[in-house]
């Protein structure tokens, strides 16, 4: 009896620790960066002639700017900032074997390929968009074994270097994007293994945001206030939050899009480069592996001027988790620069009471503006009627105070006094949201004690939490061998109802088995089967040649559903959800580790 007391207690006490405030920690080095040789620049030394020009955009493709301006004007989001443009040809690299190069530069595959005085080769293209902004390479289908370094650079640019921690589940990357409208593209590999390939089919060009001068804002920004004009004395962890916030670039579908991020700290205080943002802004390990992460976006000087493509970045990150319920995105950067601040956070609901002051910085874009970090301030509003599909408690409401927020400030994290944060921005509630300066409006954001649940494997490295057992009830499913835990919510009703509701497991033979690698769920009738998943152990590799299992997974209802697998060895959590209206489905290859 005295044993089980103890046990009690300690698990009371870890429940204790677990739903109390994490502190922030500052990070003096960087993480997870990496240092590369300098770029051998084949393909600019020679003089190639770029293998594939493309006109400007305003010349063959003035819709895909007006589909852009369109896209903001109306305040979608997230705030679009470049549209893809397919090539012409192809550019295709396909080694195989041991290559014989010479160190005079030759055309191979649209390119030009030679060998170096330590034992490798390397293969240099070029392509042209004219009068772009900035450009950034899609690599489809790609291969490319251990030891390949990849730059990319734009005329006069110091290359960046990059390899396979780019790769994104379906074995494409985005290269990192360079300024004007010429890139290099150089990719070097060792000469005794130069199994490598891939296709270029099309480029994403980023525009200019004065280009973007025919969007107008439902307001004028003059609310917004320059977050390098404020002061300790308006909020208290400002020094430090400066540090934290980074304006994020990606690639979705439908092309470049914005938006805000900041950093977090976990529990160990372990440095792990943890950053939360909007899932209205992506949901995926594609756009993640695109993403490319801005800090220190600030103006020199109080009112003073800017320049965020000076500002340090880094490219790619891990995606852990999102939801749509309280509107979470929660990735691991692949590093950061040094100086950076990972904030604190309190995932307790009783500390965002009616009144209580809440801060923000964030990188609004009103028009045709991307705003360096600018600061706002709001209070809890208990009061404030809901917005149709955000009931609380998934999400907190506020109003009054200064500043405001625009498209490009989703997914910055909303802070109590001292830094800690409560939420992340999904956007604003009532007469004109598209008004960032309006103060009838309610800013809305995704509640972090509703998010705290989906993230506690990650924040809370090292708790008796994380490893648990799975059950198999009527609404879980156990697959592998019991190891992962499925789980699936769906939406019932048409009109954004709020009620979820526990998808039903069908029973099928071999249940539970070692060989057992498929649930089926339905909602109604279980000779009506809505989803179908499969987790499957068939020798996959990650972008760091680690062993992973696969989560296989496609549905037949137009409901929006939400999938949770966990996995019992280690804690990990992955969620995939869909929008009314839409099927979903997904090929991850990399969900789990082995």
């Amino acid at each position: 009896m005295k044993r089980v007391l103890v046990t009690l207690g300690v698990l009371f006490l870890a429940f204790q620790l677990f739903a109390q405030r994490n502190e922030g920690r500052f990070l003096r080095d960087a993480v997870g960066e990496k240092s590369y040789p300098a770029a051998p620049r084949v393909a600019q030394r020679v003089g190639m002639v770029p293998a594939v020009v493309l006109p400007s955009a305003e010349s063959t493709v003035p819709e895909r700017i007006a589909a852009l301006q369109a896209w903001n004007g109306s305040g979608r989001e997230p705030v679009q900032n470049g549209f893809k443009r397919a090539l012409p040809d192809a550019i295709e690299l396909r080694l195989s074997g041991p290559i014989a190069a010479k160190k005079t530069a030759a055309n191979f595959g649209r390119g030009v390929l030679a060998a170096t005085d330590h034992g490798t080769i390397v293969w240099s293209t070029v392509v042209q968009v004219e009068k772009a902004h900035r450009l950034r390479l899609h690599l489809e289908n790609v291969n490319l074994p251990e030891g390949t370094t990849l730059w990319v650079y734009g005329a006069g640019e110091a290359p960046i270097g990059f390899g396979r921690e780019l790769l994104d589940d379906r074995m494409t990357l985005w290269t990192p994007s360079t300024h004007g409208e010429t890139v290099y593209l150089d990719v070097e590999v060792p000469s005794d293994r130069a199994n490598v390939s891939f296709v270029i089919r099309e480029v994403l060009e980023l525009v200019e945001v004065g280009r973007l001068g025919l969007i107008q804002p439902q307001d004028a920004p003059t609310c917004l206030i320059d977050s390098i004009c404020v002061g300790a004395s308006t909020f208290d962890a400002i020094a430090n939050v400066h540090r934290a916030i980074a304006h994020l670039e990606f690639v979705t579908p439908a092309g470049g899009a914005v938006c805000t991020g900041g950093l977090l700290n976990d529990r160990a205080g372990s440095g792990t480069p943890y950053l939360l943002t909007a899932n209205h802004c992506f949901s995926d390990q594609s756009a993640a592996s695109s993403l490319e992460a801005y800090f220190d976006f600030t103006t020199t000087s109080c009112n003073g001027s800017y320049d965020g493509t000076t500002a340090p970045h880094t490219s790619g990150a891990q995606w852990l988790a999102s939801s749509p319920n309280s509107d979470f995105t929660f990735i691991r950067l692949n590093s950061v620069p040094s100086g950076r601040y990972l904030l604190g956070w309190d995932p307790r609901s009783t500390s965002v009471t009616g009144g209580v002051t809440l801060y923000r910085l964030s990188h609004p874009v009103p028009a045709s503006t991307i705003f360096p970090q600018m600061y706002s301030s709001t209070s809890v509003d208990t009061t404030f009627g809901q917005c149709t599909g955000r009931q609380r408690p998934n999400y907190i409401y506020s109003t009054g105070g200064q500043g405001g927020v625009y498209g490009g400030s989703s997914g910055s994290p909303v802070m109590l006094a001292g830094g800690y944060v409560v939420g992340q921005l999904f956007g604003s509630c009532g007469p004109d949201p598209e008004a960032g300066c309006d103060q009838r409006n309610a800013t809305v954001d995704g509640a972090f004690s509703q998010t705290y649940n989906s993230i506690t494997t990650w924040l809370e490295a090292g708790s008796p939490a994380q490893p648990t057992v799975c059950v198999p009830s009527s609404t879980t499913a156990c697959v592998l061998a019991g190891r992962f835990q499925v789980k699936v919510r769906y939406r019932a009703g048409f009109d954004n109802n709020p009620v979820d509701t526990d998808a039903v497991v069908k029973s099928v033979s071999g249940f539970g088995s070692a060989s057992y690698e498929t649930a089926f769920f339905y909602f109604n009738s279980e000779n009506n089967i809505e989803l179908l998943l499969k987790i499957l152990d068939q020798g996959n590799t990650d972008s760091q040649g680690r062993p992973t299992i696969a989560v296989l997974f496609g549905t037949a209802t137009p409901l929006r559903i939400e999938l949770t697998v966990t996995d019992t060895k280690t804690g990990a959590v992955k969620q995939y959800s869909s929008a009314f209206g839409s099927m979903a489905g997904k090929t991850d290859f990399t969900a789990f580790l082995k």
